[in-house]
């Protein structure tokens, strides 16, 4: 199913600097080097945003209107406007559209490798840890917050489902592998 998007669902498009930006401002102001230590603290084994990074996402916000700037005492706090909220509601939109790229451009890379660098980045997978590639262990993460039961309740029934077929095409294919040894 192909995913309808207005025309003005990412307008102005949002980075993922940004998008974090604004998630950590929606529930209170912050200065610049508070939200730059968020994000350093909670990217740190994958990414360390330097200043010269966060600032400008910072100026493109306030540029597009989704948060404003307020001295206090010489230090500039940064606050989401009523613009940048109705932003935030739009967050599904964004991940969905994120995620499907995400799973596209790994399969184009799969699919476009020659067999000797499949065969290269599958064995160095065995190696990655459960964080790297388990997804599923993030939303089971966010299940356990303060997140509506019935909510929950569709997402762990359809997440059983998914790898209840997942189960059973990799057991499918290590029959097959095991009957061709």
């Amino acid at each position: 199913m192909v995913m309808e998007l207005g025309p003005d669902v990412f307008r102005p498009r949002l980075s993922p600097i940004q998008l974090l930006l604004l998630v950590q401002l929606e529930n209170s102001p912050k200065y610049g080097y508070d939200i730059l230590k968020t994000i350093r603290d909670e990217l740190n084994d994958v990414w360390i945003p330097k200043t010269g990074t966060i600032y400008p996402a910072l100026k493109s916000l306030e540029k597009h209107n989704l948060i404003e700037k307020h001295d206090k005492g010489g230090v500039d706090f940064y606050y989401i406007t009523d613009e940048g909220r109705e932003r935030l509601l739009k967050i599904p939109i964004h991940l969905k559209h994120n995620f499907r790229f995400a799973v596209k451009y790994l399969t184009s890379i799969v699919k476009w490798a020659s067999p000797n660098l499949k065969n290269i980045t599958l064995a160095s997978m065995t190696n990655f840890d459960n964080q790297e590639v388990n997804f599923m262990e993030v939303i089971i993460n966010l299940l356990s917050e303060d997140v509506d039961n019935t909510i929950k309740l569709n997402i762990l029934r359809k997440m059983s489902i998914n790898l209840e077929n997942q189960q059973y095409k990799v057991n499918e294919m290590i029959l097959g592998l095991e009957g061709t040894s």
